[in-house]
């Protein structure tokens, strides 16, 4: 006979484990229950757990200050939890465990059990049995095949390749990917990136403070026809300003350096880069490329399967997302997306304010940058490519969004970029095909950064990097280049000029002759994603949000 204790988010009724994270994601944004006491990137309880007083912390919690990646500091985790645990507290921890791993729990009970302890338990996680649990009662056979079960997976946590002592197979995966939710392991990726390219010595590790990232998940074949998820650092940004300086008209000055911004223009450099290792690296090349060819007239390449794009973010996106913004109970969406908070909002001379107050003598000389908030808005309807990587690729939308601030505000973060502007058909929405508007699901996860930095270095520093550069590239916001002892440094690797030579890089290595003829940044921007960005230009307009601040002058170079 078995009793299904629970079973955790994510298993169906064969006890397969779902992928905890995909493009057909139906979580729904959560906050932490003050309540509780809750961590914000510690999971909810599991439904159906007997006891809700006790159960311990998420396992996965160890892993709240960035070093995720430690399963023995795991294992202590779940050492100190089971040396105070308080009696029958046991079955509710295990309960926790399973939902955080994501993997069905069913406790089985033996009916051969001897006359002297005539009740045993096992618990079994993804079919596969832990060491029974004998007693006198059913209740506290149950306790005790919990405990059991616990503390065999603490010890193959903390020695997973010592020789097996129990006759029955080992607890499931019991790897990173298995024990870390979906936020946790975003945030371990970023963290052990960003100290592998910058260590405790360096003048610029107080940057992390503003740390933001591009993840990729790949999802592959498992042991037992279980998916595994795989999670890759492929760019990486800090920053928390933008040049204040005069507009040049070169090309090669980098305006918005905040970290979210720069994050994403190097996912483009990485975009480029795969480019051309899936046209010019052979059959190996296109193996390892996250690109595939298409058939037919349309885009040459797209995103392969399986793969999905996440953001990681260490403070609240500029502008409406970042200005709570509490209405009244009786005031309509209408009125609160009209509202001054939510408007465009641009940086320009060291200033964040709405572009409607902008002069031109003002916005047409000087560096103007629409707000974070604005920008991730923007992205989830055009997408992350941009107007140059349109001509290869079709838009690719980022699936998560992971907030380490715990200071912002989950309702104003996804209004801000979900519901500006409107697209509703009725009020003429006509984007041309295939830009849409996508759901960018939102997550609260743990810092990577001391909560209480000591130093100040890097107020006026932007770091980039994106896989497959040597190193990362330091970037003087003041200047809008990089770092250099002269007044006046080189461009920076992911200014505008360095990506309409990867442009017309990757044309060539296409044979694309029409797009070679486009000799300057501006004409290279012509096509389905301009239209598809003025179209929504207009509707914020319409719309009362402001009208998107456009520069055609800044793109009359050539290279």
């Amino acid at each position: 006979m078995a009793s299904a204790a629970s079973t955790a988010p994510g298993a169906d009724d064969g006890g397969r484990r779902k992928p905890r994270l995909a493009a057909s994601l139906q979580m729904s944004p959560r906050r932490p229950s003050a309540s509780r006491g809750q961590e914000p990137w510690e999971p909810l309880p599991a439904p159906g757990m007997e006891d809700s007083e006790g159960g311990g912390q998420a396992l996965a919690s160890a892993a709240g200050d960035g070093l995720a990646g430690d399963l023995p500091k795991v294992a202590r985790q779940l050492g100190l939890q089971l040396k105070d645990l308080p009696p029958g507290q046991a079955v509710a921890l295990l309960t926790q465990y399973a939902a955080s791993v994501g993997v069905s729990l069913i406790f089985r009970e033996d009916q051969t059990a001897g006359p002297c302890f005539p009740f045993s338990v096992c618990a079994e996680l993804d079919g596969v049995a832990c060491p029974a649990g004998i007693a006198n009662s059913k209740k506290e056979a149950k306790q005790q095949a919990a405990l059991s079960a616990l503390n065999y997976i603490q010890s193959q946590l903390e020695n997973p390749e010592s020789p097996k002592t129990h006759s029955r197979p080992p607890v499931g995966d019991l790897s990173v990917e298995n024990i870390l939710t979906h936020e946790q392991r975003c945030a371990a990726v970023v963290s052990a990136g960003f100290d592998r390219l910058v260590n405790e010595t360096s003048p610029y590790r107080a940057c992390k403070g503003t740390v933001a990232a591009v993840i990729l998940e790949r999802e592959v074949p498992g042991a037992r026809s279980h998916t595994k998820e795989i999670y890759e650092l492929v760019a990486l940004g800090t920053g928390s300003s933008s040049c204040a300086g005069w507009l040049e008209f070169s090309g090669r000055q980098l305006h918005d350096c905040h970290g979210l911004v720069v994050a994403r223009r190097a996912l483009l450099r990485f975009l480029y880069r795969q480019l051309l290792l899936a046209t010019q690296g052979g059959p190996k090349g296109r193996e390892q490329s996250v690109l595939t060819p298409q058939p037919g007239s349309g885009f040459p390449f797209a995103l392969k399967p399986q793969i999905f794009i996440h953001f990681y973010i260490s403070n609240t996106p500029k502008g409406a997302a970042h200005d709570i913004y509490l209405p009244p109970r009786w005031s309509s969406e209408s009125s609160v997306l009209h509202s001054t908070p939510f408007r465009l909002q641009a940086h320009v001379r060291g200033e964040l304010k709405p572009v409607c107050y902008m002069p031109p003598t003002i916005r047409d000389t000087h560096v103007g940058c629409l707000s974070a908030s604005d920008k991730l808005s923007r992205w989830t309807v055009l997408g992350l490519g941009g107007a140059l990587l349109a001509h290869f690729l079709p838009p690719l939308y980022a699936t998560s969004l992971v907030l380490a601030d715990p200071c912002h505000d989950p309702p104003t973060l996804s209004s801000a970029i979900h519901t500006r502007p409107s697209l509703d058909r009725a009020l003429g929405s006509c984007l041309p095909p295939p830009y849409t508007r996508t759901t960018l699901h939102l997550f609260s996860g743990p810092p990577v950064a001391p909560l209480n930095p000591t130093s100040n270095t890097c107020r006026d520093l932007s770091l980039n990097w994106s896989l497959g550069d040597p190193d990362v590239e330091v970037v003087d916001v003041t200047t809008g280049r990089v770092r250099a002892d002269a007044v006046r440094g080189p461009p920076s690797r992911l200014c505008k000029a360095a990506f309409l030579r990867a442009f017309r890089q990757a044309a060539q290595a296409l044979g694309k002759s029409h797009l070679l003829a486009l000799k300057t940044y501006e004409e290279a921007k012509a096509g389905p994603y301009q239209e598809a960005r003025q179209q929504l230009s207009l509707l914020l307009e319409q719309q009362g949000l402001g009208a998107w601040p456009s520069k055609p002058l800044v793109g009359k170079f050539r290279n």
